[in-house]
């Protein structure tokens, strides 16, 4: 178990709140520790128709010539007879025992039989009746014999000699009554009369009656507000120390709408996955593994992973049991969780419940890093650089070490926040013998972002770089302003203070490092910019010691 201590480095600290990277400021450790309870145990991995008009009853309507372009002809209510050209070499004469002719389609004059049975009681198919060019006179004895053929084509219209006879109110009626009507009126009166479009009918029920809207369901309120405030799910180490700080107060923002949202029988598995977090940081060790496993069930692999770190470390109700952690990772994995990658990975490093499998531990390791998981990257940079993990330091079948593939996953975690990775790919950039380029500009970038989260070790580097003027330009002020503020953390020796640098003091930097000690009350010796015991004692006044 001892041998696994040292490998195994990510932070599950019951009660507290997930893991952290324990990256202490001040401190040289670069792996993490997990704190259970007073006990302390080390890992890495977890934690959207117009119809034609119609004849009236008076039979007042004219209508058109047959071929469409003659004058109207009189209808048979009409008294007067006007004259047509559509037919100027025809025989002058009308109801002469000529029968009435019309044009065909084709212009070709066609005898019109009249249809008396065809035609309605109001006589509404009008006869077209030509002549010459003159008017017709009529010869008394022919009179009588030309009304009656009138008679008989046009029963009950025939025009008299004398004035013609008005039709009673009854046959009016009966016109009224009988008469086909206008194409254009019916159809108005049908789509007056037509029932309603169905879509119609029901836009205007939905304005006039709106669904009910269900009532929000509490529960999906408040889950949808856990994740909001919480984020997804992440059994994994923090980068830093201040992410961890982070989470721990994001949680508590997090804390109502997560332990509510829990309550639900169906709740989210990420949702119980913060709650679970929640329940730890208060103490409540029983209700974290419950929500744990429930989580687990439901599918997500983050929960797999906490649970096997619970099992691993013994700090679950159950005690510690190696073979159901080992479980809880290989299942974590298999639902593609990289933190539960990163600890199976481990276990096969130093064969704790499973065999030693150097290739399996760097296949694992690997599927973690490509998935972005800092720690995993970190850690698989040191494999490639220097053989760790590997019988010999060395595979030739696996290609370790690869100084290339190192720097890769180093760069990989160090922009990912892993400050350790930073730190040790920032020297290798001023290691003639690490097979790198000298790049001061890049080590300078990478200690710079670790110096303004706070650690010491990097603050204090920075004050190499402007003392030296390596990759920044030469400043004794700012160089001896950042070796103070490294002091004053009090977690930094001032035998480490200027690691990396020349011996020998630069004179101007020492002298301005002198002036603040001075400024401080701290040292009264001379302001000579030799660094000796005095300004040694002074100096570790800064940090309380």
């Amino acid at each position: 178990m001892k041998g696994f201590a040292v490998i195994v480095a990510a932070t599950l600290t019951i009660p507290g709140v997930g893991y952290s990277q324990d990256t202490p400021n001040g401190s040289d450790e670069k792996t993490p520790s997990v704190k259970v309870g007073d006990t302390t145990a080390e890992m890495t991995g977890g934690v959207a128709a117009e119809g034609d008009d119609a004849p009236s009853a008076s039979g007042a309507n004219t209508a058109k010539d047959r071929d469409g372009e003659g004058p109207a002809a009189p209808t048979l209510g009409g008294p007067q007879v006007q004259k047509t050209d559509a037919a100027p070499d025809r025989p002058s004469g009308i109801l002469n025992g000529v029968e009435p002719r019309r044009a065909d389609k084709d212009g070709a004059d066609v005898v019109a039989s009249p249809d008396v049975d065809g035609e309605t009681e109001a006589g509404d198919a009008d006869i077209t009746v030509t002549g010459g060019e003159e008017a017709v006179t009529q010869s008394a004895d022919d009179a009588e014999t030309d009304v009656e053929a009138a008679t008989d084509m046009t029963p009950d219209a025939a025009p008299q000699a004398e004035a013609p006879e008005q039709p009673d109110t009854e046959a009016e009626a009966s016109v009224e009554d009988e008469a086909p009507e206008n194409p254009a009126t019916e159809s108005a009166e049908e789509v007056a009369e037509a029932p309603e479009d169905p879509a119609t009918e029901s836009a205007e029920e939905v304005a006039e009656e709106p669904e009910a809207v269900p009532e929000p369901d509490p529960y999906d309120i408040a889950a949808q507000e856990c994740i909001d405030i919480a984020g997804p799910a992440n059994a994994g180490v923090p980068a830093a120390a201040v992410d961890a700080a982070s989470q721990k107060e994001t949680l508590a923002r997090a804390a109502e709408a997560c332990l509510m949202a829990a309550e639900a029988e169906d709740a989210d598995p990420e949702v119980l996955f913060h709650a679970a977090s929640i329940a730890q940081a208060r103490g409540q060790a029983g209700a974290t593994f419950d929500l744990l496993t429930r989580s687990a069930e439901a599918g997500l692999g983050a929960a797999e992973t906490r649970l096997g770190d619970y099992f691993l470390f013994g700090v679950g109700p159950e005690g510690q049991d190696i073979a159901k952690a080992v479980g809880h990772y290989q299942a974590a994995t298999e639902r593609g969780d990289a933190a539960g990658m990163t600890t199976l990975a481990l276990l096969y490093q130093v064969a704790r419940g499973v065999p030693r499998d150097p290739a399996r531990m760097v296949e694992l390791m690997t599927m973690a890093a490509d998935k972005g998981y800092h720690f995993a990257q970190y850690r698989l940079a040191q494999t490639y650089l220097n053989g760790d993990g590997i019988p010999g330091r060395a595979d030739a079948a696996l290609g370790i070490p690869d100084t290339t593939r190192s720097v890769r996953y180093y760069t990989m975690a160090a922009d990912a926040g892993n400050l350790s990775a930073a730190l040790e790919l920032s020297s290798l950039y001023a290691d003639p013998n690490s097979g790198l380029p000298d790049d001061p500009e890049e080590q300078v970038r990478l200690t710079r972002m670790v110096s303004q989260t706070g650690h010491p070790p990097a603050i204090a580097m920075m004050g190499v770089f402007y003392e030296t003027g390596r990759g920044v330009a030469y400043d004794p002020a700012i160089a001896a302003g950042l070796y103070v503020r490294a002091m004053e953390s009090g977690k930094l020796d001032f035998g480490d203070l200027r690691k990396g640098a020349p011996g020998t003091w630069d004179r101007d930097t020492a002298l301005e490092f002198q002036k603040i000690l001075q400024a401080r009350g701290l040292y009264d010796g001379a302001l000579d910019a030799i660094v000796g015991g005095g300004t040694a004692a002074a100096a570790r006044k800064l940090a309380g010691n």
